[in-house]
């Protein structure tokens, strides 16, 4: 993750390089662009680039994505969604643990519950799927750790 850091800081660096003084675009005059007074600035302008202002979100969702960290949070916001994807009834006897290459591991308390989740995996998989960039290929049902007798969490 420290890699991560560092890119984003590269990225930051390299835009505060091109910015000239005050904020203002390299290679631009100083002040507004077109304007003879010297220092004149628009209000609120606070370009680094050509392009103008860029938000610290976009410029991690792009550092994400080169380094293919966005499909694991896609996958890590499905398994946070799990109980409301689920239903109540279904999230108190289940925990959705983990994603691993589009594979979803889900924590039963019993043999039992896993045989009623692997009949109805059809209609789960459908709610996991559904308005999502990334896709559950597969969902596997896993013995908890936990008292099978305690029937969940």
């Amino acid at each position: 993750m420290s890699e991560t850091r560092e890119e984003i800081a590269r990225i930051l660096a390299r835009r505060r390089r091109a910015a000239g003084p005050e904020g203002e675009p390299a290679g631009s005059p100083e002040g507004v662009p077109g304007s003879s007074r010297r220092g004149a600035r628009r209000a609120g302008a606070t370009a680094s680039t050509p392009r103008g202002p860029e938000k610290v979100a976009d410029i991690l969702e792009r550092v994400l994505r080169r380094r293919g960290l966005d499909r694991q949070l896609e996958y890590q916001k499905l398994v946070e969604d799990w109980p409301r994807l689920v239903g109540s009834g279904l999230a108190r006897v289940t925990r959705a643990r983990s994603v691993s290459n589009g594979v979803l591991i889900v924590e039963v308390p019993s043999s039992a519950w896993a045989m009623e989740l692997n009949l109805r995996k059809r209609q789960i998989m459908a709610r996991l799927n559904a308005g999502r960039s990334v896709r559950i290929r597969r969902v596997m049902f896993v013995l908890s750790a936990g008292d099978e007798e305690g029937g969940g969490w």
